[in-house]
């Protein structure tokens, strides 16, 4: 059964006319499928993502699907792309164009990653990797794009070898799963010093 998106979630989703208890008539954009669709992933699996529930959630005719994607195979590859960019590319990208220290950008990385909540669509991802071995890959790739990324950040702090290594990995495996670890309170994770965890990721306890 289909958990129920909060209302808040769902009037960030949808356009408007929604609240009515008819079917709207404008057309929901992709992207907000997509949205939709990773919710319900990582609320009940990958079995859940049906089309008829995902228009239902949306209040729109089934056939407004269709302006989007094919089939329900179409949308769970659109949805792959979709986490790509949106939790990894973009991230990515819009980091690498600051000029600041290391700390400030790793920093940086995590208050979008953080923003966009994307650590329970991770966890999504990896619950759904355990029985799709192309789902794994990708999985794998991505993992393999965030370290190479912060490894890039981190050398440039001066590491090097296994140190570097470590600490890329380490900051990466932590702020895929302390958001799906740790409640979150108005000032940030319960009981997270976050700028103490960078600093020590990034070295700059070490003076």
């Amino acid at each position: 059964m289909i958990k129920t998106v909060s209302p808040a979630r769902q009037l960030s989703l949808v356009e408007t006319g929604i609240k009515s208890n008819r079917r709207a008539t404008g057309r929901v954009s992709k992207s907000q499928w997509l949205d939709t669709a990773l919710e319900v992933l990582a609320a009940d699996g990958v079995g859940s993502v049906r089309i008829t529930a995902l228009a239902k959630m949306l209040n729109i005719s089934k056939s407004g699907f269709y302006w989007h994607f094919e089939n329900r195979e179409d949308l769970l590859e659109e949805m792959k792309n979709y986490w790509i960019d949106e939790f990894s590319q973009q991230i990515i990208s819009q980091v690498l164009k600051q000029e600041n220290s290391p700390e400030k950008n790793l920093l940086s990385a995590v208050e979008i990653i953080r923003n966009r909540q994307g650590g329970k669509f991770d966890l999504a991802f990896t619950s759904w990797a355990r029985h799709d071995p192309m789902v794994r890959e990708l999985v794998d790739q991505v993992r393999d794009m965030r370290i190479s990324f912060v490894r890039k950040l981190l050398a440039a702090a001066g590491f090097t070898g296994d140190e570097l290594e470590a600490r890329a990995r380490l900051f990466v495996v932590y702020f895929s799963w302390s958001e799906v670890m740790y409640r979150k309170t108005p000032v940030g994770l319960e009981g997270e010093p976050l700028d103490f965890i960078v600093k020590i990721i990034a070295g700059s306890d070490r003076n």
